[in-house]
């Protein structure tokens, strides 16, 4: 997968990936921590910061490659899907988003909630991706 990353071969890279969450939603680095502090309200897991448990593998201008903590893993996995939606919703409205929720926030926070709970059914590392 790094391989891929590196090179820039999406192609290759979306090949290798079992399951995703889809935040193709013109994020900010911060707009994740932010999404890991409301879903305390949801986990029954101690709150974990999502920045602070990612393992960088590679990082440039426009791409990068990170490790997520197996700590964040649980802690978000232990959501129960049916809050995706609530969750969701305080998260957007916490970004300061003047627009409505749209159907793909929910369906990132939900596909994220499942992936975590397969990554640890799975042993599969969580692993986050950017892309400018």
């Amino acid at each position: 997968m790094l391989e891929a990353l590196e090179a820039a071969d999406y192609q290759a890279l979306n090949q290798r990936i079992a399951r995703k969450a889809d935040f193709s939603l013109h994020l900010l680095p911060r707009d994740l921590q932010t999404l890991s502090e409301y879903a305390a309200a949801f986990s029954p897991q101690k709150p974990v910061p999502f920045r602070e448990g990612l393992t960088c593998y590679f990082d440039a201008e426009d791409r990068g490659f990170f490790i997520v903590s197996e700590e964040w893993e649980k802690y978000f996995a232990a959501i129960e899907i049916k809050d995706a939606a609530p969750l969701a919703e305080e998260w957007y409205q916490a970004m300061g988003l003047k627009e409505s929720l749209p159907p793909e926030a929910i369906a990132a926070v939900k596909d994220l909630i499942e992936l975590c709970q397969y990554a640890g059914q799975t042993g599969h590392p969580v692993i986050h991706i950017w892309i400018a």
